[in-house]
């Protein structure tokens, strides 16, 4: 019995500065299957292919060709086929690996995951190239449709899952939450071209501070109820997380068999529990090991206190993203839903930089109903804090979010709907170019109001490691404006987004 996971191309725009990542997903499902002694092998297409680059309209495709792709599918001869699709916007490229899979080979059992067949499965399962759909967390029911293989009258017994039937489309009962996630084993990093990851994160636009950068994740899901967020989808509103001696004994792990000097951790509410949070730096710290660490999805600064914060430099952070989104009160409690204050925001993300943490703060603008004064109020609200990068992104109504079902009501959608949705789309306010000249707008005067405080940044050049990664960010800046000559109609919004 073969199963073999498949991560599809990568498509982006010229001008994004978005790299090759190992697909965290699939590597679990990996690990886990290998724990049930299954043959299992991962093709991660982009960066199997990463010098293999083509136009498409007006995106840039990377990853291997059609041809490539068809035969590494038939030389491994699977029976089972695993496709991540963990985004909608990459919805297109899983269903080209579909159609490529059952070209192979019809019986080939395909099966779709991640968040965008977790969210609307029926559409998914429009495309008859596609057998069932995983929905939410996944190494239980994958393993359990495995097993089952190739009993197919039992897959009405298969909580979690999406399927047909007679041309009629199936919900089979949710599964339930994996509660404690120690029970898992490491993701299965040694079917990946690990080396891959590292070389394209240290040659291409890189904000990190080391070369050997890894990715993980120490958590599971979040209990916010942001309108705009799809986490839910996969990992509803339940918030679990590894415990620290787990976490940091996978941190040890990759640095032994890796050479990881950077962790990347990936999880969508780390601080959650700070108790827990803090026993990951201490652990750090007793086992002495020489880890620098960031949280480039966002960290709640809500959550946050002095003494931790100086607890996670001591252990190795160096740098925090905030997810602060709006800096209009009635726009961030009663659209978004989240709820913080902004005297305490202003004031944790001072003490970080003035302990010597690097901070990014991200922000949404375009908001169905945002006004320009609102937009003007978050865009002053980024500048007024002691931040040393914002990015400011305009709002994107993904599949199986609330905010994607205001932007269908009032017709916002481009086209029949989000698939086509890259950069965000137009509000009741403002054209979707509108926004664009806002976004970049908002990125120009943040980046003048840094230059006229040179004190922010001099309390990051107090110590020799700091300089190299100064003169770093600058190198890279420097490669983006030379390579896309500041495209003025698409701004640079995802400039700090690594």
């Amino acid at each position: 019995m073969k199963v073999l996971l498949l991560n599809p191309f990568l498509m982006v725009y010229p001008d994004d500065p978005s790299g090759i990542n190992p697909p965290l997903g699939l590597v679990y499902l990996a690990s886990f299957l290998e724990s049930k002694n299954i043959q299992v092998g991962i093709l991660d297409i982009a960066a199997e292919g990463v010098e293999q680059k083509i136009k498409i309209g007006n995106k840039i495709r990377c990853g291997l060709s059609e041809k490539e792709i068809k035969e590494r599918i038939k030389s491994f001869s699977p029976k089972i086929v695993g496709i991540s699709c963990q985004s909608t916007l990459h919805a297109k490229d899983a269903h080209e690996i579909a159609r490529l899979t059952k070209e192979v080979d019809k019986n080939i059992w395909v099966v779709m995951g991640g968040a965008h067949p977790s969210a609307v499965p029926e559409d998914v399962l429009k495309d008859k190239n596609i057998d069932l759909v995983v929905r939410g967390e996944g190494e239980i029911t994958f393993w359990e449709l495995v097993k089952n293989y190739p009993k197919i009258n039992n897959w009405s017994e298969i909580k979690g899952i999406s399927w047909r039937k007679n041309n009629k489309i199936i919900h089979n009962t949710p599964r339930e939450y994996i509660k404690d996630l120690d029970f898992l084993p490491f993701p299965a990093r040694h079917l990946l071209p690990m080396e891959t990851y590292f070389r394209e994160a240290r040659e291409g636009i890189s904000y990190s501070l080391k070369n050997r950068v890894v990715t993980m994740i120490s958590s599971r899901g979040c209990p916010g109820n942001c309108i705009y967020c799809a986490v839910r989808t996969v990992w509803g509103r339940c918030w679990r997380g590894r415990s620290p001696e787990n976490v940091v004994d996978e941190i040890e792990l990759l640095i032994r068999d890796y050479g990881a000097e950077e962790v990347h951790f990936l999880d969508d509410s780390i601080s959650v529990d700070k108790k827990r949070l803090e026993g990951i730096c201490d652990k750090i710290i007793q086992r002495g090991l020489k880890i620098k660490w960031t949280t480039p999805n966002g960290i709640a600064v809500w959550l946050l206190d002095k003494d931790l914060l100086l607890k996670m430099k001591k252990s190795g952070c160096y740098r925090l993203t905030f997810g602060l989104e709006s800096g209009n009160k009635e726009i961030l409690s009663e659209f978004i839903g989240k709820n913080y204050d902004y005297k305490r925001a202003r004031e944790i993300i001072r003490f970080a930089s003035k302990i010597g943490l690097w901070t990014i703060g991200t922000f949404i603008i375009g908001f169905p109903y945002e006004t320009r004064e609102q937009i003007e109020d978050t865009i002053s609200f980024a500048i007024l804090t002691d931040l040393d990068f914002a990015t400011f992104y305009i709002a994107n109504p993904f599949p199986g979010t609330r905010m994607y079902e205001i932007y269908k009501k009032e017709k916002l959608l481009p086209g029949e709907g989000a698939y086509q949705i890259v950069r965000g789309c137009k509000s009741k306010n403002f054209s979707h170019q509108e926004l664009i000249s806002l976004q970049s707008d908002a990125f120009t005067r943040f980046l003048r109001s840094r230059f006229a405080r040179p004190g922010l940044m001099a309390r990051k050049l107090n110590s020799f490691q700091n300089w190299p990664y100064f003169l770093k960010l600058g190198r890279s800046l420097g490669k983006f404006v030379i390579s896309q000559s500041f495209v003025k109609t698409k701004g640079i919004a995802a400039l700090w987004e690594r």
